[in-house]
């Protein structure tokens, strides 16, 4: 890591973030790129804008930009005119720094920030925007090198980009449970792609299971996914020679009754919702191997998470979102009809799969059913286990309260809004904010320039309604309301 012309007075901030930046980015959260703007005369527009084009690409490979404006006491000119340049440019609201130690903590206050920049003059930044050298591409390269070895090494939570750690068991940014898939690009259920401006990583130390033959049937291939208690691989049956998804239960659970409870109550419940719109369950077992402790078989599905979908589109029009909830609520539905709750319905639980030559439209797979409830069970755990993901849980999930078919439908009909707006039913920066708001708060009307129709959208309240009582009572229910059946 360069530091490239630092002004005096920030020597010691140079020196500190040169030895913090290798253990911050390995230790704390999702890459943060931070823009540090140190000035001592006029900054033009156009080197301005040429930061901006560096961010806008960083964003799109998923990193979150900040820019810190660090004031310079022997600074000439108007540094207001320059913190409202750098806002015009939509930099990230860029905070005003007038020592090291306020520089020292701002860092160290950002989740996860990993300075990829360096302190600087206004000339040397002047040389480096205009030539590209003194430094600036060589960063541009280790970060990306950073990166590669990070995202290859670390799972990160799909809803914020946090890196986690692997005895969590949430995501301490945004709250996502990490028994879900938590590495971008790696959902357990579909096939692994790569950003083109992030290269593939291949580790020092393959993954020993690779090539191993469970069970004398299931030949390991490559590694699709991960949470936070299993590996999810791509397999081949030995014996038929088709494509499998083969998840394992980590070796550290292997003693753990628990866990072991709940992973096969997650293939148990997939498999007795059977349906074409729930992933397909072909195997579950135990074996001698402490690092095949359990395993689940399943249907190994190309298809795009939801989630992406919503990420690239936004919002969908009306009809196709009539279709996919359709399809939605019909694995669901056979779920509810086999007294199976999910527990976690959520864009990146559902994978829609493009049409093909046997059908015109899009299908769907729910997946993820490592926190469904079987009713029936006995023990099937504690009444007052508050699991789920927080944008999705319905008020009584919130509370800890024995759940049924229509927590679920709550959780249906807040996808529903955002397929439809783009925008989720309640948000909020914290976990509590989101959970008070489902308690105590009612969603925003959808805007009618959307031009819903209205038996939809209030079938959508209706699905959202605090009271369970007020719901329809599954997923089926769900969709006659909507007149999706």
């Amino acid at each position: 890591m360069k530091v490239d012309s630092p002004m005096p007075s920030f020597d010691g901030a140079a020196q500190w973030l040169n030895q913090a930046t290798p253990n911050a980015s390995q230790a704390r959260g999702r890459p943060t790129l931070v823009h540090f703007w140190s000035i001592n005369s006029e900054v033009s527009q156009a080197n301005l804008s040429h930061v901006a084009e560096l961010r806008d690409q960083r964003k799109r490979e998923g990193l979150r930009v900040i820019a810190v404006h660090v004031p310079n006491s022997q600074a000439e000119g108007d540094t207001r005119a320059v913190r409202d340049a750098i806002a015009s440019l939509k930099m990230t609201e860029p905070c005003a720094l007038d020592n090291e130690h306020k520089l020292r903590n701002a860092f160290l206050n950002e989740q996860g920030a990993v300075p990829a920049y360096y302190l600087f003059d206004n000339e040397s930044r002047l040389r480096s925007f205009s030539t590209g050298q003194n430094g600036l591409m060589i960063i541009e390269d280790e970060l990306d090198q950073m990166l590669s070895d990070l995202r290859g090494r670390r799972p990160f939570c799909p809803e914020c980009e946090f890196f986690l750690n692997e005895e969590a068991l949430y995501c301490s940014d945004c709250g996502l449970p990490l028994a879900l898939p938590s590495s971008r690009g790696s959902h357990p259920y579909y096939e692994k792609h790569h950003s083109a401006s992030l290269p593939t990583v291949r580790l020092v130390n393959p993954d020993p299971l690779i090539g191993q033959i469970i069970e004398g049937r299931y030949e390991l291939t490559d590694r699709v996914g991960e949470g936070g208690m299993s590996f999810v691989y791509r397999a081949r049956r030995v014996h038929i020679g088709d494509e499998v998804a083969v998840k394992i239960l980590l070796r550290k659970f292997a003693n753990d009754g628990a866990a072991l409870a709940r992973f096969r109550r997650e293939a148990r419940a997939a498999a007795i919702s059977h349906h074409p719109n729930v992933i397909t369950i072909y195997d579950f077992g135990r074996t001698s191997d402490e690092e095949v402790p359990a395993f689940i078989v399943m249907e190994f599905v190309k298809g795009t998470p939801l989630r992406d979908l919503l990420k690239s589109e936004n919002h969908f029009p009306v009809e196709r979102a009539r279709r996919l909830m359709r399809v939605i609520c019909a694995g669901v539905g056979a779920a509810h009809r086999k007294k199976v709750v999910h527990r976690d319905l959520k864009p990146e639980n559902i994978l829609v799969v493009a049409p093909d030559d046997d059908s015109e439209f899009e299908s769907v797979r729910v997946v993820d059913f490592g926190f469904a409830k079987l009713v029936t069970d006995v023990g099937a755990g504690p009444a007052d286990a508050v699991v789920g993901t927080p944008f999705y849980m319905s008020p009584e999930q919130c509370l800890g309260q024995a759940l049924d078919a229509r927590s679920d439908v709550y959780s249906l009909g807040a996808m529903f809004y955002e397929m439809l707006s783009g925008r989720r039913p309640f948000t909020s920066e914290k976990v509590s904010g989101i959970i008070n708001k489902h308690l105590y708060e009612e969603p925003s009307p959808l805007p009618p320039s959307l031009a819903i129709p209205r038996r939809i959208s209030a079938g959508i309240m209706q699905a959202l309604a605090k009271n369970p009582r007020d719901r329809p009572q599954t997923a089926t229910d769900l969709a006659r309301q909507l007149q999706l059946i």
